[in-house]
């Protein structure tokens, strides 16, 4: 009953699409605003990008699959088509590597302490994932692991 109450709330105030545009949004404003003629401004922006290319790609492989990585996982389906098929946990990485990214334009101590405490938390949603799928899943998942990169 607690699941269906908190998918009803995301469907009603569409998380499933304020995030991905939230984070979008907030990349362009440190792209823009903290703009600097250095290396780890152009490589915190490559990376940064490069992140959201692998989470939007995510995001729109899984479609009706997508939930916003609260509560314990569930699977509807393993999908394992688009990036999928390349890397496991795809919207996880994508937002790390969103997260580093902005590190490198902003490099503040407390803008750098909030983004590790998340990128570890993704790490760990990751773990917890593994687990429930290859109990969920079985045989099926540990054959798509062995064939994704990462």
């Amino acid at each position: 009953m607690e699941k269906e109450k908190t998918d009803a709330l995301i469907k009603r105030y569409q998380l499933e699409h304020l995030v991905p545009f939230g984070l979008t949004a907030i990349s362009i404003y440190f792209w823009c605003n903290y703009f600097q003629q250095s290396k780890f401004y152009f490589f915190g922006l490559f990376i940064n990008f490069v992140g959201l290319i692998i989470w939007w790609s995510a995001k729109l492989t899984l479609a009706e699959n997508w939930s916003a990585g609260y509560g314990k996982p569930q699977v509807k389906k393993l999908v394992t088509s688009g990036i999928y098929s390349k890397i496991s946990h795809p919207l996880y990485w994508g937002i790390n590597l969103c997260l580093i990214g902005l590190v490198l334009i902003y490099p503040k101590v407390w803008f750098a302490t909030i983004d590790l405490l998340i990128v570890v938390y993704f790490f760990v949603r990751m773990k917890i994932e593994d687990k429930y799928l290859t109990k969920a899943v079985g045989k099926e998942y540990q054959d798509y692991k062995r064939k994704t990169w990462i």
